[in-house]
């Protein structure tokens, strides 16, 4: 990926972090697929994964066409594909963090949940935990260390929301969609 602040491996001790993993556990409201409804450009989306992903398609057909796609099918699922098939945007992996910014900043001005979740994890660090992920962790988030009782990964999704909680907006380079 190409932004170099990201680049490297941080260690929050669990006692004092935030680790979600789903929708449906207790900080669920943090992840990506939490239901927050928003519009952007007169398109609604249902969540910030949906608006991430439409964003990283590079021509208006192939987005038209994922919206009608998505309720029946898996986001990250039909996401995968869009490199292999040609229809990934040429600059994705140089805008995706920033695409990632502009989304939150939509999801924080959209949902009160949203806000309220950052606002009460006061000052704790904030994790994708991908401690039980099947393949190995991204660098979105961080996986638990049981021998250290760490959580170690770049967390950039949890760095971008402590950032957002402290700021209450993210700043971004422009892109065109």
């Amino acid at each position: 990926m190409y932004y170099p602040e990201y680049n490297i491996i941080e260690r929050y001790p669990a006692e004092q972090t935030i680790g979600f993993t789903s929708t449906a556990a207790e900080w669920g409201i943090l992840s990506n697929f939490a239901k927050t409804q928003m519009v952007v450009n007169g398109i609604e989306f249902a969540c910030v994964e949906q608006l991430f992903h439409y964003i990283r398609l590079n021509n208006e057909e192939e987005r038209a066409t994922y919206l009608k796609l998505i309720p029946n099918m898996g986001l990250k699922m039909k996401a995968k594909t869009f490199a292999k098939r040609g229809i990934e945007r040429a600059d994705w992996r140089e805008i995706a963090v920033d695409v990632m910014r502009f989304c939150l900043n939509h999801k924080f001005q959209s949902s009160e949940k949203f806000r309220k979740a950052l606002a009460d994890s006061g000052s704790k660090y904030i994790v994708e935990d991908e401690s039980n992920r099947k393949k190995k962790p991204d660098s979105w988030g961080a996986v638990l260390d049981s021998a250290t009782n760490e959580y170690y990964g770049k967390n950039i999704m949890g760095r971008l929301l402590m950032e957002l909680r402290e700021k209450r907006v993210l700043e971004y380079t422009e892109f065109e969609f």
